[in-house]
């Protein structure tokens, strides 16, 4: 796999990118989730995306000026810790939103995985890098596993899809030299049983 498409795959499976594709997901799983109204659909849409997506990247500017980071990539694990906390902090208001507006508790806990997940993120960092990509993706196959046995639904295609863009990331991070192959598979375990803890046990 050469660099440029390893770069495409890591930006357009980026860990942003996951919760609004999970809620998608949601959408259209067959379940009764479908059957709310286009208007509360896109209320909650708009949310996560904003919440989960546009306010984490808008916050980038600002580390790289303050030296927070000192490049996009975040190479070190310190470098990694005031973003993902913000990160963890811009979930948990999402959460909020959604629980205020009386969203589905499915929706709102699938958000709260995230953020637990983020959490877990950011402590691991405190001492080793891991990688992000793959909590994220861990997590959102992981969810998808669980929603499939909480909403009685088939999401095969879509758990079959969600492993193989896991494996296809995790090699894309490797041939990046993002990541050594234990940060990628701890990361991606770590984030699938966090996202079954919360979903499905809690």
């Amino acid at each position: 796999m050469g660099k440029y498409i390893a770069k495409t795959f890591s930006i357009l499976f980026h860990p942003l990118v996951l919760p609004t594709l999970a809620i998608l997901v949601l959408f259209n799983s067959g379940s009764y989730i479908d059957f709310l109204p286009f208007n509360a659909k896109k209320i909650v849409l708009l949310i996560v995306f904003v919440s989960t997506f546009v306010l984490p990247l808008t916050f980038v500017p600002f580390y790289l000026f303050q030296n927070i980071i000192t490049n996009i990539h975040m190479d070190s694990h310190k470098e990694r810790l005031i973003p993902f906390f913000i990160s963890f902090c811009l979930y948990l208001f999402c959460y909020y939103l959604l629980y205020r507006i009386g969203s589905p508790e499915i929706i709102n806990r699938l958000i709260l995985s995230g953020a637990a997940s983020i959490l877990v993120l950011f402590l691991i960092s405190i001492k080793w890098k891991i990688s992000a990509h793959m909590i994220g993706l861990g997590g959102f196959t992981g969810a998808l596993i669980v929603l499939s046995f909480l909403l009685k639904v088939n999401l095969q295609y879509y758990i079959i899809g969600s492993v193989l863009i896991s494996g296809i990331v995790a090699y894309s991070r490797l041939t990046l030299k993002a990541h050594f192959p234990k940060q990628i598979y701890v990361g991606w375990f770590v984030g699938l049983f966090v996202s079954f803890i919360v979903l499905y046990i809690f």
